[in-house]
Order: C-alpha cells, then sequence, then structure tokens
C-alpha cells in the first residue's frame, strides 16, 4: 500500500493507494499537531495495511518536515518528496523552478501522463492555481489567485456587518439575502475570473490547450467554468506517477 499525501495551506489530503488505484482518501486540518496521529488512526479504524512507501508535496514546510520524519519512525519508509528536482520527466521553461510549489508539479505530471496535448490546469483550493504544460512535458508557468474560500474570509474579516457564510451553489445572480449575495459574488465572480485567464492564456499560445480542473472547490466551480476534464484527485494521481518514476 501507498500514501499518497499532499499537504496544503489549510487542509491536508491523504490517498491510500493499491493495485487497481486509489481505495481511500482522508482529509485533514493542516494545522492539526500531529498528521501522523490522523492518518494512523484512520488505518487502524479501516483495517488497512501498513504502507509500504509514500509520496509527499507540500507548500508547509513544517509541516512537511515533521510528517517525514513521523513517517520514517511509524512505518520505516522514506517517502519520495516532490520538488523540482525530482525525477518526474517535467522540463521547466519559467525563471524560478525551485519557487515552484510541489503539488502544481505534482498536479503537471498527471496531467501529462493521463491526458493528451498540451493543457492548462486550474487547481482551486486556498488559492487558485494555473499551469500550462506542453504535450511534451514543458512546463511553461501560470498564474496564481486567492481562492473562494480565502474571498469569503476577506470579506468577514475587513467588513463590520458582512457574516462569514458558507459557499454553496448558487441559484441566481441576484440575491435575496446577504448570504446569497456574498455566495453569488464569490462563485460567479471567481468563475468569471477563471474563465478571464484561461481565455487570456489561449491567446498567448500557439495552440488550442485543454483545461483540467482539480482542488477542493471543483465540484463546486464545475457547473460556472467550461473545462475538457474534471479531476479533483489528479494531485494524488500525480504524487502516485512520481513515487513510481522515483522509488
Amino acid at each position: 500500500m501507498l500514501l499518497l499525501i499532499d499537504i496544503g495551506n489549510s487542509n491536508t489530503t491523504v490517498g491510500y493507494y493499491v493495485s487497481g488505484g486509489i481505495k481511500f482518501t482522508l482529509r485533514l486540518k493542516t494545522d492539526s499537531d500531529r498528521l501522523i496521529d490522523g492518518i494512523n488512526k484512520y488505518i487502524e479504524q479501516h483495517h488497512i495495511e501498513s504502507p509500504s512507501g509514500a509520496s509527499v508535496c507540500s507548500v508547509v514546510p513544517d509541516k512537511s518536515h515533521q510528517l517525514i520524519s513521523d513517517l520514517r519512525k511509524s512505518f520505516n519508509i522514506n517517502p519520495v518528496i516532490v520538488n523540482h528536482e525530482t525525477d518526474t520527466g517535467l522540463q521547466y521553461s519559467i525563471d524560478y523552478p525551485q519557487g515552484l510549489g510541489a503539488d502544481r508539479i505534482a498536479n503537471a505530471v498527471a496531467a501529462n501522463r493521463l491526458y493528451s496535448g498540451d493543457l492548462i490546469i486550474v487547481d482551486s483550493g486556498t488559492a487558485t492555481t494555473f499551469c500550462v504544460i506542453t504535450s511534451e512535458g514543458e512546463y511553461r508557468g501560470g498564474a496564481i489567485m486567492p481562492g473562494p474560500g480565502m474571498s469569503v474570509d476577506a470579506l468577514f474579516e475587513r467588513t463590520s456587518k458582512l457574516p462569514k457564510i458558507e459557499l454553496g451553489p448558487v441559484n441566481s445572480a441576484i440575491g435575496r439575502n446577504t448570504d446569497d449575495n456574498i455566495r453569488a459574488g464569490i462563485i460567479l465572480g471567481h468563475a468569471g475570473a477563471v474563465e478571464k485567464i484561461i481565455g487570456e492564456i489561449k491567446q498567448e499560445l500557439e495552440c488550442k490547450p485543454a483545461v483540467v480542473l482539480t482542488g477542493g472547490y471543483s465540484d463546486m466551480l464545475k457547473s460556472y467554468i467550461k473545462v475538457d476534464y474534471i479531476n479533483p484527485a489528479l494531485t494524488l494521481e500525480g504524487l502516485r506517477i512520481i513515487h513510481e518514476m522515483n522509488s
């Protein structure tokens, strides 16, 4: 069994890969005291065999350093750590590859393996990122914008009367109450911004790339954005592929 661990700013997603696919997934709060405790508890509760390997990508260095140490102690495994120096088959045509998020590397690897042609990968989580990858595996760059949840937090924290709402489907662009006003503004506004950035990227390229949507908000946004593929597990699939290349 292989552990696939994506440590994000808000949440950590853990996938349990066994022959045939990713059978179990677990989401933990990244600010938990010890991520390994949640992993061990889940393995015990679901009677999952101990992992023989692991692949980790992280945008929170302090958490990843601790978790890597804990994985070695708990399971006696040395995880594959994803960064710009990891063997992924990608070529980077950007100014500062060492600053590229490991989750974006995993996304690019998975998309390049699973889909054909040139691609734009949209990953909507705490931040919404855009990655451009060619059919030959060249990472061209992308864009970053605040995610929907961050917009909710900003409105709540920077205004005196607006509430902190739960995001969900938008039934009308004309909200009848404050919660619906905020929900419509954030979801439809975010979808519009995503579409605009995708359009600008396509204009700059000499091809017609397909669009892959992933991330924690992908299910919520898929009704409002024109995409070719939706794969909420894209990052975990990338971690699996990278482990195969480096184990």
